[in-house]
């Protein structure tokens, strides 16, 4: 049995004349089919959202501030690492996609730090090879490692530093970075613990 609302709409469609019954009809599929495409539209936005949240990281890329650097003539766009725990987590599980050769990551601390054994970045967790670039507190480089996929073996400056850079591997032989290139890194730039 019909509800009122339904032999409503029945008997007002019916009343149209043949050609305006005829339009109507033809509109329920393309009606139907603009539905679908725009819950597909937002099930793809959903999907670029959820891919924008990496579920190994504590630090999510989005959340993080960014700095803009430069070098050899070259802007950086760096994420900013400026207490202990991002540092810590530096680029970990980051994947090639969600890292542009324009981008990388700047690390600060609290005050310079020695160019010796016991001070070094390593590739744990790290899914991708990277240039780990020391900066002194001149902003000058010090020294560049070549950063292996998940080797945990310490990689050391050459010398003190203030500032380390993290950019995908070879992109600094790419921009022209070498020891004694002078960085540009933003004076608002303090670490923060």
């Amino acid at each position: 049995m019909k509800t009122g609302l339904q032999n409503m709409k029945r008997r007002t469609i019916a009343s149209l004349p043949p050609y305006k019954q005829y339009t109507i009809m033809r509109m329920k599929p393309i009606l139907a089919i603009s539905l679908f495409t725009f819950a597909l539209a937002g099930i793809g936005c959903q999907t670029a959202a959820a891919q924008a949240t990496n579920p190994n990281r504590i630090y999510q890329l989005r959340s993080l501030k960014v700095a803009k650097l430069t070098a050899a003539g070259h802007s950086i766009n760096a994420w900013v690492m400026d207490n202990a725990g991002k540092n810590e987590e530096g680029m970990m599980f980051l994947t090639d996609k969600e890292v542009k050769s324009s981008e990388g990551m700047i690390f600060l601390f609290p005050s310079v730090q020695p160019g010796d054994r016991n001070h070094g970045f390593w590739m744990h967790n790290t899914l991708i090879p990277l240039d780990i670039i020391y900066i002194s507190a001149s902003k000058k480089v010090v020294s560049i490692s070549n950063g292996k996929v998940q080797d945990d073996t310490s990689l050391q400056a050459k010398g003190p530093y203030l500032y380390v850079v993290e950019l995908k591997a070879g992109t600094s032989k790419k921009l022209g970075i070498k020891p004694g290139t002078k960085f540009d890194i933003p004076a608002s730039l303090k670490w923060a613990d």
